[in-house]
């Protein structure tokens, strides 16, 4: 008993120190989510489609965890990474991008960024994370931060919101269980590489069922846009993530996380020169003084 509880304390000193090296991590990641949006516009200009594009980014990552596993062939492929892709982050894809489609781009990232929340409950109940006072404090902040971001043209349609609602319990899974997974021994690289790669079996499921035409979506300049998001928005950014996630824990990283809303806005206003507003920049002093409050050196537990 001694033992574990001398375990615990250092545990939580640990969290409550805080790890710059972490924070850096998952707000590069973010930062780097962030420009998706940029790859997403560009592909539309060749006449492509998010589904379209989206497939081509998750095949296009198969051949850097084809390397992983030739490098660890005595290990064979982890159950969890592909119920993780094959479950959760497939299906998230598919329910955010149909959210998009009902409801708009913002109502549907407006609710998505509900997943913070998620996160921190079910790190305390289902990960048992220490409750550090400084996350708490930060959790409104990012919350609200990133929704004033997104905030554009709300639509209220009922099927919309409802995928949104989903698909942010599905990216909550995703966070929570990629964690867990760490937890039990899985390499953070290895979920990070792997899966995107497992999550494309389900997404071509869905779209032989709709029927989708492929002929449009391979073109070279759609392929360069794909290879771009594959290795930068996907590899680079969810091995940042998965890293920093290990270091920092569940409900830090996605408090962390909504620094992508952030990028995506101020890349929207420097190169597409969309307009900038008092309550974008109002939410962007939010998701920064959340990121500050985690990223600093005090903090105490509430539990």
């Amino acid at each position: 008993m001694a033992t574990k509880t001398l375990a615990e304390s250092s545990k939580l000193r640990m969290l409550s120190g805080g790890d710059l090296e972490g924070v850096v991590f998952v707000v590069l990641a973010a930062s780097l989510w962030g420009t998706t949006g940029i790859g997403a516009k560009i592909s539309y200009g060749f006449g492509v489609g998010p589904e379209g594009i989206l497939t081509l980014r998750l095949a296009l990552t198969i051949p850097a965890y084809m390397a992983l596993l030739v490098r660890r062939s005595v290990r064979g492929i982890s159950t969890s990474v592909v119920a993780i892709g094959l479950l959760v982050l497939g299906p998230y894809h598919i329910l955010y991008y149909y959210a998009i489609m009902y409801a708009g781009v913002s109502t549907a990232s407006l609710i998505l960024y509900i997943h913070p929340v998620l996160v921190a409950v079910l790190s305390k109940y289902v990960l048992k994370e220490p409750a550090i006072k400084r996350t708490y404090i930060a959790l409104p902040f990012s919350v609200l931060g990133a929704a004033l971001v997104s905030l554009d043209e709300v639509s209220f349609n009922a099927i919309g919101i409802v995928l949104a609602i989903l698909s942010s319990v599905l990216f909550s899974l995703y966070v929570v269980l990629s964690k867990l997974a760490m937890e039990r021994g899985v390499k953070p690289d290895e979920i990070a590489l792997g899966s995107s790669p497992w999550a494309l079996p389900t997404i071509l499921l869905f779209q032989v069922v709709r029927g989708f035409n492929w002929v449009s979506a391979v073109r070279l300049e759609v392929i360069i846009v794909a290879v771009y998001l594959a290795l930068v928005v996907s590899i680079i950014a969810y091995l940042l993530y998965m890293k920093g996630m290990k270091v920092v824990g569940a409900a830090r990283a996605t408090i962390l996380s909504t620094a992508e809303p952030l990028t995506a806005t101020a890349m929207s206003v420097l190169l597409f020169g969309e307009p900038m507003n008092i309550v974008k920049a109002v939410g962007g002093l939010l998701i920064v003084t959340a990121v500050i409050v985690v990223a600093s050196k005090r903090g105490s537990a509430l539990i």
